[in-house]
């Protein structure tokens, strides 16, 4: 397998992979070692067919997908680790040729981690606490709005502050992953998404447009807040996540819990970062 790395952006990058007709004909020959293994045809015993009857059934098509699955994960591994890259999102893959004996080809979008300036953040936050005749989020007799009003100016300050690039491949995946969420949302109220778009009087472009701006804000605010979580030396350590499992007493919810660990742990990490920050 070759690759041919193209940057599309700061931290975007499109990976072309080659990959040799003989590598295909391997995986191929193993797809179909397992389809005659497994073939359950009327007359003969389970795998016991003749091959030559098995091969006259299978769907060359479905044959080729399968070696795609198989032979396309491991190829982009491969190129990922040749070009040195850590990309942070599934690559958005393309089949670019994919005929019998010739060499297959494919191209893989995807990103890395975007860099984050955060310029004179804490100065900037600073002038907004000086201001405010609130204390920290952590205060119980200050009116939760109160403490809303002052995490959302430090992080409409943050978002004016601090630059970076979302890179596109990852601002595609955040709306198509939104858009999924909803359309899934729409079907289990019972209406169409046509039906949902004319009951709030949009067009299929404006929401995708509104999607794009909130996932754009949404996904600066996540890596601006690591990014100064890093600079803070924010911690979380596993006992913090641990007290948060205790408090579920039900034992099924509490293990899906612990498959989140790290979730919750990033969840924490982001509170106490906010904390830090509207004590600055």
């Amino acid at each position: 397998m070759t690759s041919a790395i193209v940057k599309t952006s700061a931290k975007g990058f499109e990976l072309t992979l080659t990959i040799p007709w003989n590598d295909v004909q391997k995986i191929y020959a193993e797809v179909v070692d397992e389809a005659v293994e497994n073939s359950e045809i009327t007359g003969f015993r389970k795998g016991k067919a003749p091959r030559e009857l098995v091969l006259k059934q299978l769907e060359k098509g479905k044959i080729y997908g399968e070696v795609v699955n198989r032979i396309l994960p491991q190829a982009y591994s491969d190129a990922v680790v040749q070009n040195s890259l850590s990309p942070i999102i599934a690559p958005k893959v393309t089949i670019l040729a994919a005929e019998e004996n010739k060499d297959w080809q494919f191209k893989a979008v995807a990103c890395e981690r975007p860099d984050v300036d955060l310029a004179n953040y804490k100065d900037e936050i600073k002038g907004i606490t000086a201001k405010k005749s609130i204390v920290l989020l952590g205060d119980k007799d200050k009116p939760a709005a109160k403490k809303d009003e002052l995490v959302g100016e430090v992080l409409q300050k943050l978002l004016a502050v601090c630059q970076m690039e979302v890179p596109p491949p990852l601002l595609e995946s955040e709306v198509s992953r939104q858009l999924a969420n909803l359309v899934d949302d729409v079907r289990g109220a019972g209406l169409t998404l046509e039906q949902y778009l004319a009951s709030k009087n949009i067009t299929s472009e404006q929401l995708q447009a509104n999607f794009r701006s909130s996932a754009e804000s949404s996904l600066k605010l996540e890596f601006i807040l690591e990014a100064a979580a890093e600079d803070l030396k924010i911690e979380v350590p596993d006992s913090d996540v641990e007290a948060i499992l205790d408090k579920e007493s039900d034992q099924e919810k509490k293990k899906a819990l612990r498959n989140q660990f790290e979730a919750i742990r990033s969840l924490l990490r982001r509170e106490k970062t906010l904390t830090k920050l509207t004590n600055l």
